[in-house]
């Protein structure tokens, strides 16, 4: 095995190891404050770590000429583009989400596009199981691209480039935060798009994608977190001075009060 070979692995292995960790450390308050936001950036961080997965065995067992490694080579590469088609569908909920003001919002126009993208893509990929669309196994069971490899680039290019620019529509609804982490994410991604297009050998996309991933809900965490520790402080002032106000009554009021509520339960 190469030494990109390894490199990649080992890359995948421990993004997926750090997305688990802080899927786990930091998804408790997202599905207890029952944050949607959070929770989509959750399941996509879940699917993004099946994508990892499944591209990390497609390089372990790449030229494993064995029935098991023509078997998983086949199964891992199916279910990367697979998971990866999935994972834009989620993009493109969430990125409706944080753009639209009213949640009961009909599906859009961009919605229906970017769907129809997706599953033509998802049709590419069935049909490569065929007739090697977008790649095939040489004699040697190595990944080879195929002529309509760019069919699928296009259209996840062009299903990322329709929720950018949704973003950049709805621009004024984001906060400055917001705004600077999905700059910085679209800068990263779409980076790894083009060397990894015009040099292949390393799974580029897959690292821009995670970067990506964890930076969103890290910076939707932070905020979240925030959020809930000023709740939590404004909810316990208000206790306090209930509390307070309680205290201040004097006793005798206290008596009549207690003496009125047992005379109307007698009744």
């Amino acid at each position: 095995m190469s030494t990109i070979n390894i490199f990649q692995i080992s890359f995948e292995i421990w993004g997926c190891i750090i997305s688990i960790i802080i899927c786990i450390l930091m998804g408790t308050i997202s599905f207890k404050t029952k944050d949607v936001i959070g929770e989509k950036l959750w399941r996509m961080i879940l699917i993004n770590n099946f994508l990892l997965v499944s591209d990390a065995l497609a390089y372990i067992y790449r030229g494993d000429i064995t029935p098991l490694g023509i078997t998983i080579t086949r199964t891992s590469n199916f279910f990367l583009f697979a998971l990866e088609y999935i994972l834009l569908i989620t993009f493109v909920r969430y990125v409706k989400h944080i753009t639209s003001t009213d949640e009961n919002e009909p599906t859009a126009w961009w919605e229906y596009l970017a769907f129809a993208l997706q599953a033509v893509a998802f049709a590419g990929l069935m049909i490569t199981q065929f007739t090697g669309l977008y790649y095939f196994f040489d004699d040697t069971n190595h990944y080879q691209r195929g002529n309509g490899i760019w069919f699928s680039f296009t259209a996840c290019g062009t299903v990322i480039l329709i929720c950018f620019f949704r973003l950049w529509l709805h621009r004024k609804n984001l906060s400055k935060s917001e705004k600077s982490t999905f700059s910085l994410c679209i800068m990263i991604f779409f980076v790894c798009i083009v060397v990894q297009f015009i040099f292949y050998g390393l799974s580029l996309i897959n690292m821009g994608i995670t970067i990506s991933l964890l930076l969103m809900y890290i910076r939707h965490y932070t905020t979240q977190y925030d959020l809930y520790v000023s709740s939590s402080i404004e909810e316990a002032i208000r206790d306090t001075e209930a509390l307070s106000a309680w205290k201040s009554v004097p006793d005798c009021i206290i008596d009549q009060t207690q003496e009125a509520q047992y005379e109307a339960d007698k009744e």
